[in-house]
């Protein structure tokens, strides 16, 4: 028997078929759990342990003070109109260096540095991070 709409009308318990039809394949995919159907994402890069150099922790906590005050600095800036619109390009600045600020952070914090810096996500950085320093390229007793 049909509904108005052309749909089937409820089963006996009142659930519509088409219901039916849905909650068997959810049922279906919980049963097949994630051996059968693998997740869409990567999973996460393995984090680098906390370095065991208090100083390097001292340092880290000092960066993210800094991007913390650089974030309440930019969050006003942002929320005037007249200065949004006239220092746009300034105001994404002051975003990217809290960006970076975050990273260097992270990897003053680390122990395993080289695993630290793969994992920054500003390609830029990353590669000047990876690259060998200006300091060994123009020392004349090098």
């Amino acid at each position: 028997m049909l509904n108005r709409e052309g749909g089937a009308l409820p089963a006996a318990g009142g659930v519509p078929e088409h219901q039916q039809r849905v909650d068997e394949l959810q049922a279906q995919v919980r049963r097949e759990g994630r051996a059968k159907r693998p997740t869409l994402f990567k999973p996460a890069a393995p984090k680098p342990d906390p370095s065991q150099d208090p100083l390097d922790h001292r340092i880290a906590e000092e960066l993210e003070c800094i991007r913390r005050h650089l974030d309440l600095i930019g969050g006003v800036l942002v929320s005037e109109p007249i200065l949004l619109h006239r220092y746009a390009t300034q105001l994404q600045a002051i975003d990217r260096i809290n960006q970076q600020l975050g990273h260097l952070a992270r990897i003053v914090g680390s122990e395993q540095k080289e695993m630290a810096v793969d994992q920054v996500t500003m390609q830029d950085l990353r590669g000047r991070l990876q690259r060998r320093p200006l300091s060994l390229l123009t020392s004349p007793h090098r």
